[in-house]
């Protein structure tokens, strides 16, 4: 081989870092690509706008026969009801950008095409959270939308000129967003989809459930702060108690939230780093 064929074939510097930015694109287009992310994303809006539709309907026929306590307490997180309904869907989809790539071994060629793992991580917590964040936008201004007109004509103040109402509603898509989040999380620990999607169940309706029926004042106090308890103080407008306790405040159910998803997503990113594909 001549000298001129061999500086031909050489490179002429070190091989290029992929960037962020080309990861996030990257992650787009599997996420565009996939169509039961379409579903999803369909169904957890028809799932949460119709049923808080529905409850908010048959509220205002049933009007008389609710107490006036109960009436005072009616604001911004009844017209957003329709979210706890939904708010699984969005788990099941952060589980599904995971486990998904593992099960058919699409997991090996992203890591070939972005060996930084941490980059990779990264950007798909990144772009997992801005659909879900849209998607939960899109809910809440939907449910206030197609609720909210129901309780105006009892004389429920749901204007979003008051903080209150305004903080409620944009409680929705971060709730929505945490969830997803925590189910990416379960995905890379678990790596199955099925059981993912299980412990996310067991995490939302079975835990509340057990901490009900542990004696005492520590069964309530761990039951305020479960996922599900924790999302529905976000959205709550009016202080509530729970057999004479006071339950989280907003501020307390958006950190209790926090720190769920942190326990799932820093060991899920530990995991991810030192695990093979």
């Amino acid at each position: 081989m001549s000298a001129t064929t061999t500086r031909a074939f050489r490179l002429e510097g070190p091989a290029r870092r992929i960037t962020f930015a080309e990861a996030m694109d990257s992650e787009f287009a599997k996420i565009r690509s996939v169509r039961s992310t379409y579903w999803t994303l369909l169904i957890c809006l028809v799932v949460s706008v119709g049923i808080s539709l529905l409850i908010a309907a048959v509220t205002s026929a049933n009007w008389d026969t609710i107490s006036q306590s109960d009436r005072a307490t009616t604001g911004m997180s009844t017209v957003v009801t329709g979210v706890f309904f939904g708010v699984l869907v969005t788990g099941v989809l952060g589980v599904m950008v995971v486990s998904t790539e593992y099960g058919t071994g699409m997991m090996r060629t992203s890591l070939t095409a972005f060996p930084r793992r941490a980059t990779l991580f990264l950007a798909k917590a990144s772009v997992l959270a801005i659909v879900v964040l849209l998607l939960g936008i899109v809910i809440a201004f939907a449910s206030y939308a197609v609720a909210s007109p129901f309780f105006t004509k009892h004389g429920v103040d749901l204007s979003l000129s008051q903080a209150a109402n305004l903080r409620a509603l944009l409680a929705v898509p971060v709730y929505l967003t945490l969830v997803a989040l925590m189910g990416l999380g379960l995905g890379f620990l678990l790596r199955h989809t099925a059981g993912a999607i299980s412990s996310l169940v067991g995490l939302f309706f079975v835990l509340p459930i057990i901490t009900n029926f542990l004696p005492g004042t520590t069964g309530k106090d761990i039951n305020k702060i479960v996922p599900s308890n924790a999302g529905s103080a976000m959205m709550a407008t009016h202080a509530t108690t729970s057999n004479g306790a006071p339950e989280l405040s907003p501020a307390g159910g958006l950190v209790a939230l926090l720190i769920w998803t942190a326990v799932l997503l820093v060991p899920a990113f530990w995991a991810f780093r030192h695990r093979d594909a």
